[in-house]
C-alpha cells in the first residue's frame, strides 16, 4: 500500500468529526459503506468491553448504514426529542496508526469530543478504529469501533457526541 493511500485514510478519519462539527449529515453518511457497521461497546468492568453486539448490551450499535441513516433522518425532524436542541461539538482526532492488511485498512486513533449543549460543557473520549475499504469512487468506511473510556454518560449520547 502506498503511502497516499495511507494519507487518504487518515484524512477520511479526520474528516468524519469535522463533518460531524458542521452536520453536513450528507457528506458523514456518504463516507460510510452501505454494509458499515457501527459499534459502541459497553464496559464489563473496569477493563473489559462487550465482544458481541448480537448478544451483549452496547451503547450503540447500527448494523449497517441503513440504522446511521434512520438516526440522521430523526435528528433533521426533530423527532428525537433527547438531541433537541443539538449539542455544539468540537471533534479532536489523534491518529496513531494506518495500515493495510488482508485487503483493507486500518486506522487507530485517539479522540475527544467536546459538546456544549443548555448551558454546559461536558467531553467523550476514548479509541477508536476505523476500516476502510477502497471503492471505485474512493474509501469508504465499512466499520466503525468506539470505545468510550469515560462511560459515565451525563446527558445525551449520540452519533456527534463520538
Amino acid at each position: 500500500m502506498n503511502d497516499q493511500i495511507l494519507a487518504q485514510a487518515r484524512d477520511l478519519v479526520l474528516l468524519e468529526g469535522w463533518l460531524l462539527d458542521q452536520r453536513s449529515w450528507d457528506e458523514w453518511l456518504h463516507l460510510y459503506s452501505p454494509k458499515a457497521t457501527y459499534w459502541l461497546p459497553c464496559w464489563l468492568d473496569e477493563d473489559t468491553v462487550t465482544a458481541d453486539p448480537q448478544r451483549e448490551m452496547s451503547l450503540i450499535y447500527y448494523a449497517n448504514r441503513t440504522g446511521l441513516e434512520d438516526r440522521i433522518f430523526r435528528i433533521r425532524t426533530e423527532q428525537s426529542l433527547a438531541s433537541m436542541p443539538l449539542p455544539r461539538t468540537c471533534h479532536m482526532t489523534s491518529v496513531i496508526r494506518a495500515v493495510h492488511s488482508d485487503g483493507e485498512i486500518r486506522v487507530d486513533s485517539n479522540w475527544t469530543v467536546h459538546s456544549y449543549r443548555l448551558e454546559k460543557a461536558h467531553s467523550f473520549f476514548g479509541q477508536q478504529t476505523h476500516i476502510l475499504e477502497e471503492t471505485s469512487t474512493g474509501l469508504h468506511i465499512t466499520s466503525r469501533r468506539v470505545i468510550l473510556a469515560n462511560d459515565v454518560i451525563p446527558n445525551v449520547l449520540d452519533v456527534y457526541s463520538v
